[in-house]
């Protein structure tokens, strides 16, 4: 039951905000010195690229047609969902780690390190995945644009050793050696000039687009082979797994999150770059492939080089081998801004404790010289001697599973802020299950629409049908439809909470306007009355602790002499497992008593001028499900995969983490405070 207890113990809002750790109290701290436009282009540099070039043609092609911009729009919609999430959250906990910090906050210590995990296949691995796609395309571009050929060492066909991804990811790891300050300057003018070629194909798209290739715009319903297995494409069915494959198109905005901790004013930038990310991204987007199915009607659009062809096909060669340089010359940017945030997920583990504390060792310039040096060399071998066609579907999974935890964060940090409110651990209890109830029957739905309604195959389509395709076509829907209906009762019955929230919140602060004083000096008066050596408590509203919220205090009053230096370090020093402070308590009530006041009112303004999701519970609830309808079409050999990485990450915790947490520590301090 202790070693549980740590698995789940929650990181309080007060240790999140500052730049505690269980490392040496003096050690050097990352500076911030991101502004707004440096985290709109690390946000648009990993996003925009990824997408227009990689799957417009695949999606325009295979799965939507021309409603492959319908495609774009519902996947940026979905993607906006899950933003808000990571916008308020990231406001509230600006630190490095992303998912990992939200959730080491509102889930706890064990799901903290299982989303660091997720984190580390999003930003290290993928980048090392995505220098192999460059090398791919460079030697393709080397052939057809140059004429030459490279030399066959660097990347032998009869072997999965490729250099060129090493070269890449090398050069990425020196680049960020040098500093932010360096990292920065390439992420600005490589991301400038991927915007130059997009804004390049869209205006010559649109100057030479053909309506007439437009038509049908949705075209109809039939039965593809994807995968080696029969699937619904095209029709509305197609819209939406073209939106499920433009859904990745979009990730890289939560890596404005993971910088959070060196961004300045996150407060106001976070949000704004964010949302600036998934618009910017979505509108380049949808644009691009609304100008490639304006150029090539979409039966003839060619998936791997979808631009350079169709702009081939309408006599405008000179485009095509423009927009494959520039395709070649701006595709690293997004390996290297991956890269860029894994180190700053490991520095936040390793503060923390639940990694090898050298991964937290900051240099003398602000710099994680050494957990960068040893990301980039396990990222390099990674990029040499790993094919990665077989992993992408592993990595987005666990991308989804990590937007999902952002979610329920969201959702558990709003219902422990409506129970402090109140006042009530049972009405904390009963959210925290209503939330669990909801993943598990969004998840269920979820599964049962995609298998059972969308991607389900007709009888005419096929003649041999497995008893599970047999399950979901006849009693898929209906189990679907089952469980939607309870997905969206619990979604009402947190919004219910949530309003009951703002109403005790609004009483809570005005009491506080008041409250504090009288409170201290009742606890004096009270304290004058006792005898020697007793102890009073005080309560008060600690707003920073969201894991609590209420702040108790245990101050002993001496009156027989004077306690020694040593001591009085150490009650002011103690920190107690539950994200308590034990600290001594001051002559002066009175001064006490205004300072509490004042402090309260700069909070209350802290959370006004704070980003707050709108119509939550709904947008993390729909987010929610909408990741898990991705999750959904994933094959089973990538589900195992996940789940292996899963078992990993436990084994790491309680092989290591859970020896050296800051849960640990925690204990370990509360023990020493008893005897």
């Amino acid at each position: 039951m202790h070693a549980l207890h740590l698995a789940f113990w929650r990181k309080p809002l007060h240790l999140e905000t500052s730049s505690h750790s269980i490392q040496e109290e003096n050690a050097p701290e990352i500076q911030r010195t991101l502004g707004l436009f440096d985290l709109l282009m690390i946000g648009i540099g990993g996003t925009v690229g990824s997408g227009v070039f990689a799957t417009a043609g695949l999606i325009a092609s295979s799965y939507a047609g021309p409603a492959a911009t319908l495609s774009w729009l519902l996947a940026g919609a979905g993607c906006l969902l899950s933003g808000l999430s990571f916008m308020e959250l990231a406001c509230l906990i600006p630190s490095a780690g992303s998912t990992y910090a939200y959730a080491y906050h509102a889930l706890g210590e064990l799901p903290a390190l299982v989303a660091g995990f997720l984190l580390t296949l999003e930003y290290g691995v993928s980048s090392a995945g995505g220098a192999r796609a460059w090398s791919d395309k460079l030697t393709q571009w080397m052939e057809t644009q140059l004429g030459v050929q490279g030399p066959n060492w660097m990347k032998p066909k009869d072997s999965v050793v490729d250099l060129y991804a090493g070269l890449l990811m090398a050069g990425s790891t020196a680049v960020v050696l040098c500093g932010m300050q360096a990292g920065k300057v390439v992420v600005n003018v490589v991301t400038m000039t991927k915007i130059t070629v997009v804004l390049f194909i869209i205006v010559v798209g649109l100057a030479n687009f053909d309506p007439n290739k437009m038509s049908p715009f949705v075209p109809d319903q039939n039965v593809v082979e994807v995968h080696g297995k029969d699937t619904v494409a095209f029709g509305w069915p197609g819209v939406l797994l073209g939106a499920s494959a433009s859904f990745y198109g979009y990730i890289g905005y939560d890596e404005v999150c993971c910088l959070a901790g060196e961004a300045k004013d996150p407060a106001r930038n976070i949000p704004r770059a964010v949302v600036g990310t998934i618009l910017g991204a979505a509108t380049l987007s949808i644009l691009a492939t609304f100008a490639l199915v304006g150029m090539q009607k979409y039966t003839d659009i060619d998936a791997e080089e979808s631009y350079g062809n169709a702009f081939s096909s309408i006599g405008l060669d000179w485009a095509a081998s423009f927009v494959a340089s520039g395709e070649v010359l701006t595709m690293p940017i997004t390996s290297f801004i991956g890269f860029l945030a894994q180190p700053r997920v490991q520095y936040a583990m390793a503060k923390d404790g639940l990694l090898p504390s050298i991964f937290a060792d900051v240099d003398s310039k602000g710099n994680l010289f050494k957990g960068t040096l040893l990301c980039g060399i396990g990222a390099t071998l990674l990029a040499v001697f790993v094919p990665f066609p077989v992993l992408w579907n592993f990595i987005s999974l666990g991308i989804l599973v990590a937007f999902n935890l952002t979610n329920s964060s969201l959702l558990l940090v709003r219902a422990s802020s409506s129970t402090k409110a109140e006042g009530k651990d049972s009405t904390k209890q009963n959210q925290g299950a209503m939330i669990a109830g909801y993943l598990v029957s969004s998840f269920l739905a979820a599964f049962h629409w995609q298998k059972g309604v969308v991607a389900s195959v007709p009888l005419s389509a096929t003649t041999d049908m497995s008893l599970f395709d047999s399950y979901m076509r006849t009693v898929g829907p209906f189990v679907a439809a089952l469980f939607t209906v309870i997905a969206v009762a619990l979604m009402f019955v947190l919004s219910d909470a949530e309003k009951k929230q703002a109403v005790a919140s609004a009483v809570a602060k005005a009491k506080a306007q008041s409250g504090p004083m009288e409170i201290v000096l009742s606890a004096k008066k009270q304290d004058e009355s006792r005898p020697d050596g007793c102890h009073h408590r005080k309560r008060s509203v600690d707003q920073n602790d969201d894991d609590t919220g209420i702040k108790e205090e245990d101050d002993e009053v001496e009156h027989t002499g004077k306690a020694s230096e040593s001591t009085s370090r150490l009650e002011k020093g103690r920190t107690l497992s539950n994200g308590a402070t034990v600290d001594s308590e001051s002559d002066e009530d009175k001064i006490e008593a205004s300072s509490s006041s004042r402090d309260e009112e700069d909070e209350t303004d802290e959370e006004v001028s704070t980003f707050r999701a709108p119509f939550v519970p709904f947008t993390p609830c729909v987010a929610i499900f909408f990741n898990w309808f991705l999750f959904a079409q994933m094959d089973g050999t990538s589900v195992l995969l996940i789940l292996l990485w899963l078992l990993l990450a436990v084994a790491l915790y309680f092989g290591y983490s859970r020896h050296h947490s800051l849960a640990f520590q925690q204990t370990k301090y509360h023990q020493l405070a008893q005897q």
